[in-house]
């Protein structure tokens, strides 16, 4: 949530990962007609929506989906962290922690 708040205090929400994306891989990803849903999905993250779908699966005990969509984030906010970028670390954090809570709220298989 804190990431959040920071990123729409700025005047608006900013782009997490498209600023630490490398210009050969963003070049493929338009090339590859892939442009729109990156973007929409980059926001998306950076206002949480990507959190509130994952909250919103783990409630209909969609565990295997809201683990999927957290472990997504984290995995492209850390690998925007480690591109130079120090805006994605907060998110990557946030959806791991999130990702501990999806598991734990699991039940055991008996």
């Amino acid at each position: 949530m804190i990431p959040t708040i920071a990123n729409l205090a700025g005047g608006g929400p900013m782009y997490i990962w498209t600023p630490s994306l490398p210009l050969p891989l963003l070049r493929l990803v338009a090339e590859a007609g892939l442009l729109d849903a990156w973007l929409v999905a980059d926001l998306l993250a950076a206002l949480g929506m990507i959190g509130v779908l994952a909250a919103a699966a783990t409630a209909v005990r969609e565990y295997a989906v809201a683990a999927t969509l957290l472990a997504l984030v984290a995995a492209v906010s850390l690998a925007a962290t480690a591109a130079g970028a120090l805006l994605p670390l907060g998110y990557a954090l946030l959806y791991t922690a999130g990702l501990v809570l999806v598991r734990q709220a699991r039940p055991f298989s008996t």
